[in-house]
């Protein structure tokens, strides 16, 4: 018996919510779709068969990068010689563009469709793999209707499907404004281990210190579903964990939008969990450090006025932003008082969300995906 075989490559935390979505949305379609690659825990629990798990390519950062090359090159090479040996009906890489891009014109040679899944950011930076992207790639599948302006037209097909998340979570309700020094803040620090490493420092000391002056806030941490809990009280460390006691709660992997939903302000790593946090309807800022010769290398190379997704989907600072040197915990601090308790600045905050969330599509963009795949296939 013959069936659609799909092969999947998903590179880190939000391409694996987002495979696996795919996947969902590709079974209700084509019940007998077989799938293989690359993916996390979400993929794999839905039957991917898995030659590489996502977790081994969650390297962020040009120095972290350079110190596992070798691996990563080993991984490129045996998994371009799996995508080409299985006779795919289609390679989908789901964002993650350095390796994937790359992979895309590997396997395109060798005359495998090439359908990608959430468009690289070529508007913020290294504009020039367009005419890369219009080469190797068959059909994409964007996020953010602004994208395909970056493209011309009849190179490949393009589709706009809207944002996955809009899948994922539905539109938390506005909480009332807590008390001063009561409340509940969520943190969200990273789903990489080198994020963990760049951001713990500052946290730490924003731990301790909120703590002290507000005894009464609970913060959350959600571990993400590429880490477990013993990675983070590992690296947060026991020290801190007694200094601050049950007042800091780390909740089980996967578990983000449950501690979102329970939340009344929240500090997040820069990334897509910033707009699980406009979804959720929860007032925000964003944080973002990394090796300081990466943040100069980047500032040289991205031309945009904002890091923040939300930001940029509205055109304005609408989360502030605390990136490099000025994620200090004097700034966390002051900007979780503001988060948890200045009513107009929440209120000004939760009428722009309005405006993102419009802008990125509704539910059904995983339901469209897999519609425009299956068609591209057949």
């Amino acid at each position: 018996m013959t069936y659609p075989l799909y092969f999947l490559c998903a590179g880190e935390a939000s391409g694996d919510l987002h495979g696996a979505n795919l996947m969902k949305a590709m079974l209700e379609l084509q019940p007998e779709a077989k799938f293989v690659g690359v993916g996390g825990p979400k993929m794999r629990a839905l039957g991917l068969h898995c030659l590489v798990p996502a977790e081994d390519l969650m390297v962020v950062g040009l120095i972290e990068v350079a110190k596992n090359f070798k691996k990563i090159k080993a991984i490129f090479d045996e998994v371009a010689q799996a995508v080409i040996d299985r006779k795919v009906d289609a390679f989908i890489p789901i964002d993650y563009p350095d390796f994937n891009l790359r992979m895309s014109k590997r396997v395109k040679a060798h005359g495998v469709k090439v359908i990608y899944y959430v468009c690289p950011q070529v508007w913020a930076w290294r504009r020039g793999r367009t005419k890369f992207i219009e080469k190797y790639v068959d059909v994409l599948l964007h996020i953010f209707p602004f994208e395909s302006k970056y493209f011309v037209q009849d190179k490949l097909k393009l589709e706009f499907i809207g944002h996955p998340l809009c899948d994922e979570i539905d539109l938390g309700k506005t909480k009332p404004i807590q008390e001063k020094g009561q409340g509940r803040l969520a943190i969200m620090p990273g789903s990489r281990f080198s994020e963990l490493d760049h951001h713990l420092p500052a946290m730490r000391e924003f731990f301790v210190e909120f703590h002290r002056r507000y005894p009464e806030v609970i913060m959350e941490i959600p571990c993400a579903q590429t880490l477990s809990i013993d990675d983070l009280t590992n690296r947060i460390g026991q020290d801190t964990l007694d200094k601050v006691g049950p007042s800091l709660k780390i909740s089980e992997p996967g578990s983000s939008e449950e501690v979102l939903g329970r939340a009344d302000a929240a500090l997040i790593a820069s990334g897509t969990s910033t707009l699980q946090g406009v979804l959720s309807n929860v007032p925000l800022s964003l944080f973002y450090r990394l090796h300081p010769f990466t943040f100069w290398l980047g500032k040289k190379l991205i031309d945009l006025p904002y890091v923040g997704l939300a930001n940029l989907v509205a055109e304005r600072e609408i989360c502030k932003e605390y990136l490099q040197d000025e994620m200090t915990a004097d700034n966390l601090i002051a900007e979780s008082e503001r988060l948890l308790w200045d009513e107009p600045s929440r209120k000004k905050m939760l009428d722009d969300y309005r405006q993102v969330q419009e802008s990125l599509g509704g539910p059904g963009a995983s339901a469209r995906a897999a519609e425009v795949i299956v068609e591209a296939c057949s």
